[in-house]
């Protein structure tokens, strides 16, 4: 008989595979005990997670994350969908600890955010929630934002610059004189990004150096296609799809 949930780890995360024909409270209790059992092997990480078998909706997706949370000391900090780039994301980045800034949904914490430590590029802040107007983030190593960064928001980093959701804000990567850095998000509509020395503004703008399409027909997010980049090619920020072929540039 087929084992109902198999745990196996990667550079990405926690792969969880649930058997597809189980009924959904049959294997939320199998999740439980696997994980409880497995607690002092897991550790206490903050760790992505893919789940492979069967399709969840979101609220039993967030069960699953729970009951995860709840009987491990592992921190979920995000659901990794294996169809878009944002997994080959993870595979290079050193998960610090996660920085809850419930401030950045509402108002009872600074409307600053500033990480001084760990300027080693392999390390990267994570913070998890919407970066909203007026709230700045400014960290040495490369900021991994899991949430929107809005209009008005600004993030500056040292490093490359990773939002799990849509950058309508202000972003600035490179901020030592790093032309390598990049900034990735879900969905890139900033209204002024900076890499380095360079600058680039929304293409709606009236005046200034306009943000650059690498393709005239850029697969977005609409159309189920990858993360979008922005990164500096010659003297000119471009934009375009975070996925096999830019990363297969960005190892040249």
């Amino acid at each position: 008989m087929n084992q109902l949930v198999t745990i196996k780890g990667t550079k990405s995360g926690i792969i969880l595979v649930l058997e597809p024909s189980a009924p959904f409270p049959i294997l939320s209790d199998e999740v439980a005990s696997k994980f409880k059992e497995a607690s002092s092997f897991l550790g206490n990480k903050n760790m992505g997670l893919i789940i492979r078998g069967r399709s969840l909706s979101d609220d039993e997706e967030s069960k699953i994350v729970k009951i995860i949370e709840d009987n491990c000391d592992l921190k979920i900090f995000c659901v990794i969908d294996e169809e878009s780039g944002a997994e080959k994301f993870f595979e290079h980045v050193v998960q610090e600890p996660v920085v809850n800034t419930r401030g950045m949904d509402s108002s009872v914490e600074s409307d600053n955010v500033t990480a001084q430590s760990g300027d080693d590029g392999n390390n990267a802040l994570i913070l998890k929630g919407n970066l909203r107007s007026g709230q700045d983030v400014s960290c040495k190593q490369s900021v991994v934002i899991l949430g929107d960064v809005k209009p008005g928001a600004n993030v500056i980093s040292y490093g490359s610059i990773f939002i799990l959701g849509e950058l309508r804000g202000n972003a600035f990567a490179g901020a030592g004189g790093d032309r390598n850095a990049i900034v990735m998000a879900l969905n890139l509509n900033p209204l002024q990004v900076r890499i380095a020395d360079a600058i680039a503004i929304s293409p709606d703008a009236e005046k200034g150096p306009k943000l650059k399409f690498k393709k005239k027909k850029l697969m977005g997010n609409e159309n189920g296609g990858e993360p979008e980049v922005a990164y500096i090619e010659g003297d000119h920020i471009v934009k375009t799809a975070y996925g096999a072929s830019f990363l297969r540039q960005l190892n040249n």
